[in-house]
């Protein structure tokens, strides 16, 4: 035991040293030997502490479990418990521990003056031009579209700094830095067999690679462990699969999803969440979703929205997808994103690796519906001049719109006397 705390006369107690992270509290008295920390704080009072006594470099558990800050009884009580193993001031400890953790539990966060001029007025990004830094951005589709490959394709990229889609007009360049992938779908071993394919397909010969969570309960009533893991493994990218699973359940879906985004921001990281669709949109999947399925809150609260649509035959090993840009909170929309993902065998079928490459969207009937009615026009007067009702018929557009789109840009369309045609 530490001579300092083994004395009969107990030491006066001093203020200790604080050190405050997500969701975590900690004190250290290096003169008594002693470190104390909290989590799981409610604001009603009970919390989690773990109490350890320090003495030439190890370590004594002294008390671990939940108990209410904000009593007089409870913290009385544990400072009698406390007494029997070591003879300290336990109730002015208790009492430094229970103020400083409710004052800055409390705090929250401080009021900033702004409007001068910021370092740089770019919008920052943790993948250019798909995953704003520190912002939530939702990926939503219906199930088979490879939306767990894409999610993570993207944390390989960012964890170990990798360029992708690499080419000479486009490429998803990342800032990098850890990523922790949160799973309510799927499992470990279909992600190891996964990411290893997609390493191989990089050319990416080290084992490194991001960090993997099993998940069962509701991102909201797990949020306190979450924290820490993001706090201990300074993670600053996070993958939600899926929102739904991770939304839990109950009679109020806006609830839910506010709880859920509420839950997320603590968490402080840029989040990619993903998501699925209703089951008419999945039903009829040539027609516009009208979002992620579930509470409007979902759209609301996300900053930036991606809709996948895929095209994929039957017996291809290789899969087209058009990522639709929906929404973004801060700068303009992306023109759709054409990737396509192979899937290489060897002769007995097992995989050997996964790349990923730009596709042209406007190639491919199915995704070429996902482009504006503008790019759709272009492409389709490219084989020739047309006539409004056949460009309507042709597009599945209205004829107003058509008629619209082409007076509107009379810098690319002009009407010849033979039809509709580009100027450029």
């Amino acid at each position: 035991m530490n001579s300092a705390v083994s004395e009969t006369a107990q030491p006066a107690i001093g203020k200790p040293e604080a050190e405050f992270k997500i969701g975590q509290y900690n004190y250290r008295w290096a003169d008594l030997g002693i470190r104390i920390g909290v989590d799981r704080l409610d604001d009603e009072g009970p919390g989690e502490m773990s109490v350890y006594s320090e003495d030439g470099g190890t370590s004594k558990l002294l008390f671990w479990g939940r108990t209410n800050l904000l009593s007089v009884q409870s913290c009385s009580q544990l400072a009698k418990r406390l007494d029997e193993n070591v003879k300290l001031d336990w109730s002015t400890i208790l009492t430094y521990v229970s103020t400083l953790t409710f004052q800055e539990h409390r705090r929250g966060e401080p009021i900033l003056q702004i409007g001068k001029r910021p370092a740089s007025t770019k919008v920052e990004y943790q993948l250019y031009p798909v995953l704003e830094k520190g912002q939530a951005t939702t990926l939503y589709a219906p199930g088979g579209c490879a939306k767990s490959y894409l999610a993570d394709y993207f944390a390989i990229l960012i964890q170990l700094g990798y360029t992708g889609l690499d080419s000479d007009h486009f490429g998803l360049i990342p800032e990098a830095t850890n990523c922790l992938y949160l799973d309510w779908e799927s499992n470990k071993e279909d992600h190891e067999r996964r990411v290893w394919a997609i390493k191989q397909g990089l050319g990416i010969e080290t084992e490194e690679c991001f960090f993997y969570r099993f998940c069962e309960q509701p991102l909201a009533g797990d949020i306190h462990a979450l924290q820490r893991l993001v706090v201990d493994n300074d993670i600053g990218f996070v993958i939600v699969d899926s929102q739904q699973a991770a939304s839990g359940y109950g009679p109020d879906a806006a609830q839910q999803a506010s709880s859920f985004y509420n839950a997320l921001r603590s968490l402080r990281c840029t989040s990619l969440t993903i998501d699925h669709v209703s089951k008419s949109d999945w039903a009829s999947p040539g027609t516009e979703s009208t979002g992620p399925y579930g509470s409007v809150v979902k759209y609301n609260r996300a900053r930036s929205v991606f809709e996948i649509k895929k095209a994929q035959e039957p017996g291809d090993d290789f899969l087209e997808l058009s990522l639709k840009h929906i929404k973004h909170n801060e700068g303009k929309l992306l023109k759709p994103i054409g990737v396509r993902i192979d899937f290489n065998h060897d002769k007995e079928s097992h995989l050997e690796n996964v790349t990923f490459k730009l596709c042209n969207v406007a190639d491919n009937p199915e995704l070429a519906k996902t482009l504006s009615v503008r790019d759709r026009l272009v492409g389709a007067l490219k084989s020739g001049k047309r006539e409004v009702p056949e460009l309507s018929e042709e597009l599945n557009v209205a004829e107003t719109v058509i008629r619209a789109r082409l007076n509107d840009n009379k810098k690319t369309f002009k009407h010849f006397t033979d039809g509709w045609g580009l100027l450029v």
